[in-house]
C-alpha cells in the first residue's frame, strides 16, 4: 500500500535523497562474438536508461532515484543495503524474515544488493508480503539447485561450474507477474538497485532494477541478478546482450563484489560537500562476519588462497561499513549494521559450498537474531 505525506515531508525526503546525490546508495559465455562497444561515455551508453556506473558524479545519480513515498513517519528514507556473501546470504534472508514477524520491520525507499544480495534483493524491495520467497530459496536449495561441477571442461572453460540452474531458480522466483509487481513499487517512486562488474571495461555498473521490469526487459532482469552472483573462477560469467541503433552488442559480467562489498553511498557523496540535513535510516545488512574469531587455516595452497580471499572481503566490508557510518553521522542520518556473529558456532566447510545444512543454520541464526532485537547495532 502506498502511504502519501504532506508536500513539506516529500520535499525534505526527497532533498535527503536526490539533493546529496542520492544517498544511501553506499547465457553464459567467456567469448564474445557480438560487436564491442568503444569505451562508454555517459551520454553515449545505449543502456543509460537502465544502467549507471558506480563512479558516475551527482547528475546521473539523480537521473536515476526520485521521490521516495513509504517511509510511515520520518521525513527521511528507508534505505536497505544487501552485501554479498555466497551461501552467507541465508543469514541476512532469516535476518529479514524474523525481522517481519517482530513486527516492526519497515517499507524500504530504497534497496541495493549485490552477489547474493542481488538474489534477495528483489523480494526485499517488495516486502514482507514476499518472505517466503526469501525463505524458500535459502532454506530449500542446496549446491544442486545452484550450480553443477563441469568435471572435464573446467580446466579450459570459464569457470568451474555451471549455473544454468541458478538461471532456472531466479527465473522461477521471478514470475512476470512478480515482475509486474516491481514495475508498480518503481512507479510509486521507490528504488531497486543491483550492481555487476563489467570484466572488459572493469567498472562496476549500477543497475535501475525497476526500470528495467517497468519495460519489460524481464530476461534482462534475471540475467543481471545472475551476473551479480557469478563468483569469479567459481561460476561463470554472465553475457548481456541487447540492441542499440539496430545492432546487437555484448557486455560480459561477473560478481558486483569484486568492486564493493555493499552499496550504501555513491563515491561522489564522500567528496562532495552539501548541507547537512536531517532524517533517513541507512540499513546494512552484512552477510559475513565482520570480526571473526581465530580459526585454524590449511596450509596448503588452495587454503591459504581462500582464506586470503575472504580476509580481503571482510576488509574491504568492513571499511565500508566505517566510511558510511561516518558519513551518516556528519549528515545527520541514523545507521544501523547487522552481521554474522563470530560466536554463532556455525562451522563453514570449504569443501561444501551451498550446503543446505549450513544455509539452514545461519538462517535461523539471522531469524533468531532478529527476533530477540539483537540483530542491529550502531557501527
Amino acid at each position: 500500500m502506498t502511504r502519501i505525506y504532506p508536500a513539506s515531508g516529500n520535499m525534505r525526503r526527497r532533498a535527503v535523497l536526490v539533493g546529496l546525490g542520492a544517498i544511501g546508495l553506499s547465457a553464459c559465455t567467456s567469448r564474445v562474438h557480438a560487436p564491442a562497444l568503444p569505451p562508454i561515455e555517459a551520454g553515449d551508453d545505449p543502456l543509460s536508461e537502465f544502467r549507471l556506473f558506480a563512479d558516475d558524479g551527482p547528475d546521473m545519480w539523480r537521473k536515476h532515484l526520485h521521490s521516495p513515498q513509504t517511509s510511515p513517519s520520518s521525513i527521511g528514507p528507508n534505505i536497505l543495503a544487501l552485501s554479498g556473501g555466497g551461501e552467507d546470504g541465508a543469514f541476512g534472508a532469516g535476518a529479514l524474515v524474523g525481522w517481519s514477524q517482530r513486527g516492526d520491520r519497515p517499507e524500504f525507499d530504497m534497496v541495493t544488493g549485490i552477489s547474493t544480495g542481488a538474489l534477495m534483493a528483489p523480494f526485499a524491495f517488495m516486502g514482507q508480503e514476499y518472505d517466503e520467497a526469501l525463505t524458500r530459496v535459502f532454506t530449500q536449495s542446496d549446491a544442486s539447485d545452484i550450480m553443477r561441477l563441469r568435471p572435464f571442461q573446467a580446466v579450459v572453460s570459464d569457470a568451474l561450474y555451471d549455473t544454468a540452474p541458478l538461471a532456472a531458480m531466479i527465473a522461477e522466483n521471478t514470475p512476470p507477474s512478480f515482475l509486474r509487481a516491481v514495475a508498480a513499487r518503481h512507479a510509486t517512486g521507490n528504488s531497486l538497485l543491483v550492481v555487476t562488474s563489467e570484466l572488459d571495461s572493469a567498472r562496476a555498473s549500477v543497475w535501475n532494477m525497476g526500470a528495467i521490469a517497468q519495460a519489460g526487459h524481464y530476461d534482462l532482469f534475471r540475467s543481471i541478478m545472475r551476473a551479480s552472483a557469478a563468483l569469479p573462477g567459481l561460476f561463470p560469467p554472465v553475457s548481456l546482450r541487447y540492441v542499440f541503433d539496430g545492432k546487437s552488442y555484448t557486455e560480459t559480467h561477473i560478481d558486483g563484489g569484486v568492486h564493493m562489498q555493499f552499496l550504501a553511498v555513491p563515491n561522489f557523496a564522500f567528496t562532495t560537500p552539501d548541507q547537512k540535513l536531517e532524517g533517513g535510516h541507512i540499513y546494512v545488512l552484512i552477510n559475513n562476519t565482520l570480526r571473526p574469531a581465530p580459526a585454524s587455516v590449511s596450509r596448503s595452497a588452495l587454503g591459504i588462497s581462500q582464506q586470503a580471499l575472504t580476509t580481503t572481503g571482510r576488509a574491504s566490508a568492513l571499511l565500508q561499513v566505517n566510511a558510511t557510518q561516518f558519513f551518516a553521522r556528519a549528515q545527520g542520518l541514523e545507521f544501523s549494521v547487522a552481521s554474522i556473529s563470530p560466536t554463532s558456532g556455525i562451522i563453514y566447510d570449504p569443501s561444501d559450498r551451498f550446503s543446505s545444512t549450513y544455509m539452514n543454520a545461519l538462517y535461523q541464526h539471522g531469524f533468531s537474531r532478529a527476533q530477540s532485537q539483537t540483530l542491529w547495532s550502531n557501527g
